[in-house]
């Protein structure tokens, strides 16, 4: 595995590893946000740190600023510690039990589904068997495949169930959906490095192996939080 510079590990004690902390979750809601609007901010922050715009000494003034200007694109206006986040567009009386919930749920199994077919039509082009690296991978993606319809249908299960909508089954919710972006993030990341590898004329396994590696290191770790 590669070594994590100073700005990337900062950023994972701000805001967590694979899945958000409890701490970052904390200051999403009372910026009146989402664990998924937390990832979106995470990810532009990795890119970041990356391309070397920002730096290990400014990036709790740069995530700060990127969370204050997704509640004014969002419309959301902070609110107070422990209360539920105002949404000045949404009026939470006049919509059915966690519909904003709802419609983001479906949306990401939605793109899962069609992400999970195209890295899967990849592996079977870029490693066809009887190569030993197709059976691992087409298992991790089983793997993954799994333990997504399993956050999915326990995520729908509390929508479908619920009588009240309550800050605890709030919470329930957004670390589900947390997981489920976690997972979709890094199918992503698997598309883009098969197709490279395909495109390659000096293929390598090396950052495909690499990925998947991870991919079940978060696996492993949803499936030790859900026990």
């Amino acid at each position: 595995m590669f070594s994590k510079s100073l700005a990337e590990k900062k950023l994972e004690e701000l805001t967590g590893g694979f899945l958000i902390n409890k701490r970052f979750e904390n200051t999403l809601k009372e910026n009146g946000l989402m664990i998924a609007d937390g990832e979106v901010i995470k990810k532009q922050l990795k890119r970041e740190i990356k391309s070397g715009v920002v730096s290990v000494d400014g990036l709790e003034i740069r995530l700060n600023y990127l969370m204050k200007k997704k509640a004014e694109e969002k419309g959301v206006k902070p609110s107070k510690s422990g209360d539920e986040p105002i949404d000045v567009k949404y009026n939470v009386k006049n919509r059915p039990l966690f519909a904003p919930y709802k419609k983001e749920l479906d949306e990401l199994k939605e793109e899962y589904d069609k992400k999970e077919q195209k890295v899967t039509a990849l592996i079977e082009k870029a490693f066809a068997p009887p190569q030993i690296t197709y059976d691992k991978f087409m298992d991790s993606v089983k793997k993954s495949d799994k333990v997504f319809n399993s956050q999915y249908d326990s995520a729908n299960n509390i929508i479908e169930n619920a009588s009240q909508e309550t800050p605890r089954m709030q919470m329930e919710l957004e670390g589900r959906l947390s997981t489920l972006k976690a997972i979709i993030s890094y199918i992503d990341d698997l598309i883009n490095e098969l197709i490279i590898n395909l495109s390659s004329s000096k293929k390598s396994s090396r950052e495909v192996d690499l990925l998947f590696d991870d991919m079940e290191e978060l696996i492993d770790s949803i499936k030790k939080y859900e026990h």
